[in-house]
This record gives C-alpha cells, sequence and structure tokens, in this order.
C-alpha cells in the first residue's frame, strides 16, 4: 500500500466509532499526505511523511508531519485549477488548521471540535 491510501486507512480505523468524523479526517489525511510527497522531500528514497492523531471528548486533532523542503517540481501541470486546493479543502472540514516547521521538515495540523 503506498503511503496516502495507508493513511487515509489507519485514520478509518482509529476513527471507526464516528463515520463523519473519519470521513473528514481521511480527506484531510489524504490532501496533508499528497501535499507531502508532491512539495517535500518526503516522496525521495528514504522519506518519510509521520502522522499523529489526538482524540479526546473535545476535539480531535491531526498533525502530519513531513521531510521538508525539496527542489521546485518541473513535472506539473500548468494548469492552477489541478493544483493548489488541498489546503482550501481541508480548512473546510476542521474549525482550525495550521502549520510550523520542526526538526528535519514541516508540520500541518487540522482540529475538529465535536
Amino acid at each position: 500500500m503506498t503511503p496516502v491510501p495507508l493513511l487515509r486507512h489507519w485514520v478509518r480505523l482509529l476513527l471507526a466509532e464516528d463515520p463523519e468524523l473519519s470521513e473528514a479526517f481521511e480527506l484531510i489525511v489524504s490532501e496533508y499526505g499528497t501535499n507531502a510527497l508532491w512539495h517535500t522531500a518526503s516522496s525521495w528514497p528514504g522519506g518519510r511523511i509521520r502522522a499523529e492523531l489526538s482524540i479526546s471528548s473535545q476535539r480531535t486533532r491531526l498533525t502530519v508531519l513531513d521531510d521538508g523542503p525539496a527542489p521546485a517540481r518541473t513535472d506539473r501541470s500548468a494548469d492552477p485549477a489541478e493544483h493548489g486546493r488541498g489546503l482550501l479543502l481541508a480548512g473546510a472540514y476542521a474549525d482550525e488548521t495550521g502549520e510550523y516547521g520542526c526538526a528535519g521538515g514541516h508540520a500541518s495540523w487540522a482540529l475538529i471540535r465535536r
């Protein structure tokens, strides 16, 4: 299984008791994971994507950590309609989103309140 479907499966298993929450976070982890593979060194040999899910009765927070910057991709489509919607889509499902630099990379997070 490739990284993004594996991340979606992991979220589905952990949030199986709440299908709506699971669906939202499956979409978010898919967008964040795809961004990590597309825009960072996570897609290089030895690259990694890590995910953390924090679940409480008041909120659920997903953080996806990647291996940080990579050179610009030259095989990207010139059509902006095909790229750039992932973070907006995640923000539409989450109550809060954000990004920050971390040791060896970058993190994107999303929080949904219950």
